[in-house]
């Protein structure tokens, strides 16, 4: 299956970018394994150790509509140049009944201290208002804050009951990932210069995805990696003050979109809200192309946290299984580190197609009950919960 995969992957590449593209593809997935590896022996040397086992899930993409649904899916399938075969084909706002069936698996487990599961939501607070944005013939861009309904979501009032029923109940924990998760003045202009890809999206109310030349990559998804210092502080002060009004406190923890942002300028602008904390995997992406290390307890020059993915829960768009994300665990357990799960929202949701929530339920039910069988004493907790846990006796720091 995973050659099957990575075939269709090399044809698609081949067909629309060329045989370069396929080198560049491959080289840099290879390099993006090494500094994988890189920061896996650093996290092993500085990351932070808990004599408890503690299991953390992190899921990006709360809010952002992505994919309405299988019509139009199929519709921007039809025009070329776009990545058929992506597996974000699959990602779609969640529904009411994607949030109550996910809370559902997560209260069916407890710690040991008898708390259920918790799923720490990165949220996307805005998606594109189409209507205003044709109206200003593509030249300016209008959010959609998510508290101000959906473009796909013909009940907005029931997914927020569920949203505000898993928080309550501390199942779910929101925490932000960013205004928007591409490059609005980058859509635009793709829109102004007639794009086949972005205008057929755009009919059908969505971005339409764009690959860079490698394949992968971050090349329109990813504000804060692309824009400029003053671009940055205007979009991270937008995600920050959203974020606030609508679910009434500060975040204190973010995740930069495809881990890629500036440092210092975007670090600075976070700190300046009070968000001290960047969820990241082993590497970040720097602007030119360039990766930075990080691991999880370390602290930034400006006194910004990082937290370190250290396990995967993916299974729909890495194919992860339930023994491939125990044995991550298990490993991290025994070396005293905290599992840190990527489970993307993508795995959890319905509107595309309803085999792949129930497939992620599943997944993440198996992966939760193997886990309390094995370690009976398991504390779950949430990002931000797992920062006062590191920060704990360090009465100098200001979270404490």
């Amino acid at each position: 299956m995973e050659v099957m995969k990575k075939a269709q992957i090399f044809l698609r590449v081949l067909r629309q970018n060329g045989m370069a593209a396929v080198f560049r593809r491959v080289h840099k997935s290879q390099r993006l394994r090494w500094y994988r590896r890189r920061g896996q022996k650093l996290n092993c040397r500085f990351g932070w150790r808990s004599q408890r086992p503690i299991l953390v899930i992190e899921s990006d993409d709360w809010g952002a509509e992505h994919i309405p649904g299988p019509k139009a899916l199929a519709a921007i399938k039809a025009v070329d140049g776009f990545p058929a075969e992506s597996v974000s084909n699959f990602d779609s706002l969640e529904t009411a009944e994607d949030v109550e069936r996910l809370c559902d698996v997560l209260n069916s487990c407890e710690d040991g201290d008898k708390k259920p599961a918790v799923i720490t939501a990165n949220f996307v607070m805005a998606n594109p208002d189409y209507s205003a944005i044709r109206e200003n013939d593509f030249r300016v861009f209008k959010p959609k804050l998510i508290d101000e309904g959906w473009n796909h979501e013909a009940d907005g009032q029931a997914l927020w009951r569920e949203y505000r029923a898993g928080i309550e109940n501390n199942l779910i924990v929101p925490q932000l990932h960013g205004i928007v998760h591409f490059c609005p003045d980058e859509w635009l202009q793709r829109l102004r210069q007639a794009d086949a890809v972005s205008l057929k999206a755009f009919d059908w109310k969505m971005i339409g995805e764009h690959e860079d030349a490698a394949g992968i990559g971050i090349q329109s998804m990813a504000p804060i990696y692309h824009a400029d210092a003053k671009v940055i502080k205007q979009l991270v002060n937008d995600g920050a003050q959203a974020f606030k009004r609508i679910f009434g406190m500060d975040s204190i923890t973010t995740i930069a979109p495809c881990y890629g942002w500036r440092s210092p300028e975007t670090e600075q602008a976070f700190l300046a809200h009070n968000i001290r904390v960047m969820q990241s995997r082993e590497y970040q992406h720097l602007p030119g192309g360039n990766v930075k290390l990080h691991y999880t307890g370390e602290r930034g020059p400006g006194g910004m946290l990082y937290l370190v993915r250290n396990c995967m829960l993916e299974p729909i768009s890495a194919g992860t299984t339930v023994e491939q994300c125990i044995s991550q665990i298990v490993w991290a357990f025994e070396h005293n580190f905290p599992a840190i799960l990527c489970s993307h929202r993508i795995n959890y949701t319905s509107r595309v197609a309803t085999e792949v929530r129930d497939k992620g339920l599943a997944v993440l039910n198996s992966v939760l009950k193997q886990v309390k069988e094995k370690y009976s004493d398991v504390e779950f907790l949430s990002s931000d919960e797992l920062v006062l846990k590191i920060l704990s006796g360090k009465q100098t720091d200001s979270f404490v």
